[in-house]
């Protein structure tokens, strides 16, 4: 890898610590999924009252997860035009440091069964997880053009490590008898804390910020996103990006509700079958998107991706059987996989030096709103009939790859 990759041995241990510091901030990201269903679910528990329905429960659970979309939303596109600004460092730095706090408060919640204390640490969570898309400027600062779909691999197969690491200790650490399901959130916080010592000994800032004034501005920030969609082969991707992105997170948030409602599984087994997803999503982009870009364009990737992520999230409404997922589940990750990576590259290529902030973190924005409007619909939509949610998903990344096939033409 650094070989091929990078000229200096600080640009080598710069790319290692932002793999680290991505895997980690994955690591606090998916811990909720094995967690937060199985918890609000529970009617032994005492988040909500007796008599409240599941419909209910459902749909505060939706909206338990929006919010973190919301703050994401605001804070991805800050982080990128501050990183454009400040640098990369101090952003990283700040954003791992805030989020020790978030997972914090989000354990006290869980220990105290107060949902309060769970918005509010998700709230901080979520402005802070603008680090995916400083990784990703990061790893473009670092990386020729013409090498940047290889280094995005590394970066998302590293990443899937962190969905490994997360839901499957999430899962153990959730339960109820021990912390009354806190740990699993103790353990975020050590490893947003172990992330702020890596990143304050080992990153050397990668970006040399331009003389010109900018605009800091909350205000300023959206119109950097409305400066990106002017450019149209940008709007393109930033569309695809929320369409895919909106779609994912049908299946990404509700997978686990609809596991819990379908099979009654515990959020060990969750933990399980997340982690399993996360290896095949670390397969797909570690080793066969290295295979596939050397064969096929990144049109095409991203194309054959959405088509297998359609498949596979629309294939997984209907087992009655736990084992089909061993075989569905390598159908939907690893289209999934090969769609996203692919995406940003594209995204990241066409963006121009200055703009790698703006557009990469326009591209978090986009994700965002996906968090934001997938939870909201999903949560009544459980209450209502379980496979929905999961229908909606497949559908909105069919779209995607409807829009990306018309739209965008490879030059």
């Amino acid at each position: 890898m650094k070989n091929n990759l990078f000229k200096t041995a600080a640009g080598y241990r710069t790319f290692l610590t932002v793999l680290f510091t991505y895997m980690l901030d994955l690591v606090g990201f998916s811990i909720v999924f094995p967690v937060l269903a199985p918890l609000l679910l529970n009617p032994d528990l005492h988040y909500f009252s007796v008599d409240a329905s599941e419909s209910v429960r459902t749909t505060i659970l939706g909206v338990l997860f929006a919010v973190f979309g919301v703050a994401q939303f605001l804070g991805s596109p800050v982080a990128g035009v501050l990183a454009d600004y400040y640098g990369r460092y101090k952003i990283f730095l700040g954003t791992i440091a805030l989020s020790v706090v978030g997972y914090v408060i989000m354990a006290i919640g869980v220990y105290t069964q107060s949902l309060t204390w769970m918005f509010l640490g998700r709230v901080i969570t979520g402005f802070c997880s603008g680090n995916a898309s400083l990784a990703q400027s990061a790893t473009a600062d670092l990386v020729e053009p013409a090498k940047r779909s290889q280094a995005f691999g590394l970066l998302m197969g590293v990443g899937g490590l962190g969905f490994v690491i997360g839901p499957w200790f999430g899962g153990r650490l959730a339960n109820p008898e021990w912390l009354f399901g806190s740990g699993a959130f103790v353990f975020a916080a050590i490893a947003a804390l172990i992330n702020v010592i890596m990143v304050y000994f080992f990153f050397t800032e990668t970006f040399t910020r331009k003389k010109e004034h900018t605009d800091l501005g909350l205000f300023q920030t959206f119109k950097d996103i409305r400066i990106v969609f002017h450019e149209k082969v940008l709007r393109v991707l930033l569309l695809v990006s929320f369409l895919f992105g909106t779609g994912w997170a049908f299946f990404l948030v509700f997978f686990p509700t609809f596991l819990v409602q379908k099979f009654n599984l515990s959020s060990g087994q969750i933990g399980d079958i997340y982690a399993y997803q996360a290896v095949v999503w670390s397969f797909a982009s570690f080793l066969l998107n290295k295979e596939l870009i050397g064969k096929f364009s990144v049109r095409t990737l991203v194309l054959a991706g959405s088509l297998a992520a359609t498949i596979g999230v629309a294939w997984s409404v209907f087992p009655d059987h736990l084992w089909h997922y061993w075989f569905i589940i390598p159908v939907a990750l690893t289209g999934g996989a090969l769609c996203w990576i692919n995406i940003s590259t594209i995204l990241s290529t066409k963006a121009s030096s200055h703009m790698q902030g703006r557009a990469l973190g326009a591209s978090g924005a986009m994700w965002s709103l996906g968090q934001i409007i997938a939870p909201l619909v999903a949560g009544p939509l459980a209450g209502w009939n379980i496979s929905s949610p999961l229908l909606v998903g497949s559908t909105l990344i069919f779209l995607a790859f409807i829009y990306f096939l018309f739209s965008y033409k490879k030059r």
